[in-house]
């Protein structure tokens, strides 16, 4: 183990340590699950097993968030604080941070019955303590935007959505909603016609192009660049590779 997956491991480590303890310390926490903005996941824990993988759960979460604070920003211009979802049973928290989201499950009787205002305040504490945790790392996986940026300087188009055609993290003049959609659409289409997992594809036009790369089980990459050289094409995919080993 080199010295950059030990430190991840510590930070995983340490931040399944604080997961675990608010699990025990309060009985309507069903599950909690830590990412990053880019929906990279961190550490999570559930008193039962759902569904959802804990990547889904992270990617879906990243999406919720990003998506709330578009609206919260551009109809009141304010920041998103966190996001409730109510259901019969459950109700779910998820809170944004400048490093971090995370979402919280609850057991929606227990969590009303014992103050739902007190399990916001007490989780967003949570939120910032771990965000802090997380601050001094950066060798997460939020760091493929800015990671990107540098190794590609002249990237036109830079957005990361879920399979499912969710925004996650997008720098774009399209609307997001239909930027998504379309490399949704484009990796969906290149599964079926390869009879597999699309690695990446290429776009190319005269004087430009748009690259799309898997990134992981959820995940796609889509930047756009005013490069058609191949050669220079070549270049830029293994900057992403490398980015996003």
């Amino acid at each position: 183990m080199d010295e950059q997956e030990k430190i991840l491991e510590e930070l995983k480590s340490d931040v399944s340590d604080r997961i675990e303890k608010e699990l025990e310390s309060a009985p309507a926490i069903l599950g909690i699950n830590v990412g990053t903005p880019e929906g990279t996941k961190i550490a999570s824990s559930f008193k039962k097993d759902i569904k959802m993988t804990t990547s889904e759960v992270t990617a879906a979460n990243s999406s919720l968030v990003f998506l709330s604070s578009k609206m919260l920003r551009d109809s009141l211009n304010q920041e998103v604080s966190y996001n409730l979802i109510f259901g019969k049973e459950k109700i779910v928290l998820s809170i944004l941070t400048k490093k971090i989201t995370m979402i919280i499950y609850l057991n929606r009787e227990l969590a009303e019955l014992e103050g739902l205002d007190s399990y916001i305040e007490k989780l967003q504490k949570l939120s910032m303590q771990i965000s802090a945790i997380t601050e001094t790392s950066d060798i997460l996986k939020e760091e493929i935007f800015k990671g990107l940026k540098r190794a590609i300087p002249n990237t036109l188009v830079l957005a990361i959505i879920t399979k499912d055609g969710l925004p996650i993290k997008i720098q774009s003049t399209m609307p997001e909603p239909i930027l998504s959609a379309i490399v949704a659409a484009l990796y969906n289409l290149s599964g079926v016609l390869l009879e597999s997992h699309m690695e990446y594809s290429i776009i190319g036009g005269d004087n430009g192009s748009v690259i799309l790369h898997d990134l992981d089980e959820k995940r796609v990459l889509a930047i756009a660049v005013p490069e058609s050289d191949g050669r220079k094409l070549g270049t830029y995919i293994a900057k992403i590779k490398a980015l996003i080993q």
